[in-house]
């Protein structure tokens, strides 16, 4: 919300989407915007609020991104490990599953030619040692997607 509110202070931005594909609900997000009557200038999209089956999920996401992109000049996406099915908190998608969540993230934004920054998020599950490799890999795989858009050489876990 912080960047949020400096790109529209500071006339980067007129529109700002936040996608937040955590698994946690954005509701302090949701909360910020409406208390400072920005409704119209910031757009919120989070899974979180909502349980998703993941393949109608990832099937319909093209379309809400189109949705959510056409409405901002630039889009905060908070790229969430812990939607993983084998996270501590429950999440429901699988390795290949996120990373195609990612790619298409990616390919719609440069698609319609819009700024996307974005930031690691959530992720709480651990190896056999209780290292923290098992999200390591799936914030690898969301660098790839960025980076090339391809589903090749997926880290799985």
């Amino acid at each position: 919300m912080v960047t949020s509110l400096d790109l529209l202070t500071l006339g980067t931005a007129k529109t700002v989407g936040i996608l937040d594909c955590d698994n946690h609900y954005g509701n302090g997000t949701g909360d910020i915007i409406k208390s400072l009557g920005n409704e119209d200038r910031i757009t919120h999209f989070t899974t979180g609020k909502s349980h998703f089956e993941p393949v109608s999920f990832l099937k319909t996401l093209a379309d809400r991104l189109r949705n959510l992109y056409s409405a901002c000049d630039v889009v905060l996406y908070q790229a969430g490990a812990d939607l993983h099915i084998n996270d501590t908190l429950g999440g429901w998608m699988t390795t290949a599953q996120l990373h195609e969540r990612d790619v298409i993230v990616f390919e719609i934004a440069r698609e319609m030619r819009l700024p996307v920054a974005w930031n690691f998020a959530g992720g709480y599950q651990r190896d056999a040692n209780g290292q923290i490799l098992p999200v390591l890999q799936i914030h690898y795989n969301t660098m790839k997607a960025c980076l090339s858009g391809h589903q090749d050489g997926l880290f799985s876990n």
